[in-house]
């Protein structure tokens, strides 16, 4: 890829952002609902505010806006909407559930997406492989799956956040950086609501737990 089409933010940067949005996420949502009890809607409001959070941590923690223009876009919608304060246009549409792109001054030419997210609330193993497999596919600096279930629970003898990983990794080049965030809802597996986070590189036989599950 040449340096004009390289992505602008790195894997460790676009990690901390979406990080961030997650948390965020989970701390305006977590009170009220849950991602699953919307599991059955196209338009699910957790991540259409995942999206949201995203483009707030975009602005908070990416230079540049000067000259580029960075984009969110979530599947379910309608967000259009443009943040002209943040440099940020959300906009619905795009292959996967939540994506960030950056575009180039005439927003002409795409450059490589710094990160995409399949929000695949629904936690059982048929959905979530078929996320994993969609994630695989695609090309970015960083791929994440989030997802409603118990990163410990069994499937066919090893932690689903393991197979998880496994599953992106049969799949994508290796050595590429993956987040997994399993969230829990009040009164589920963690002490309190949030997300368990997971970092993994595709090719490698071990996951890093991030946060305490």
């Amino acid at each position: 890829m040449s340096a004009r089409r390289a992505s602008l933010v790195d894997a460790q940067q676009a990690s901390q952002c979406v990080t961030a949005a997650l948390n965020a996420l989970s701390d305006r949502r977590a009170e009220a609902d849950a991602p699953l009890d919307y599991a059955r809607r196209v338009r699910n409001p957790w991540t259409r505010d995942l999206a949201v959070e995203l483009a707030l941590e975009i602005d908070r923690a990416c230079p540049g806006f000067e000259t580029h223009r960075h984009e969110v876009a979530a599947k379910m919608g309608p967000i259009n909407r443009a943040l002209p304060e943040l440099g940020v246009r959300l906009a619905e549409g795009g292959p996967y559930p939540v994506s960030w792109r950056i575009y180039a001054p005439d927003d002409s030419a795409l450059l490589e997406q710094p990160c995409v997210i399949g929000a695949q609330w629904r936690g059982q193993w048929p959905h979530l492989s078929r996320t994993c497999d969609d994630l695989a596919q695609t090309r970015a600096s960083l791929r994440v799956l989030a997802t409603q279930a118990d990163p410990d629970r069994d499937v066919d003898g090893m932690a689903l956040a393991t197979a998880c990983a496994y599953r992106i990794s049969a799949f994508a080049p290796p050595r590429e950086p993956v987040l997994l965030a399993f969230y829990a809802p009040e009164g589920g597996w963690r002490s309190q609501a949030g997300f368990s986070l997971y970092a993994y590189q595709t090719g490698e036989r071990t996951i890093t737990s991030l946060a305490p599950g």
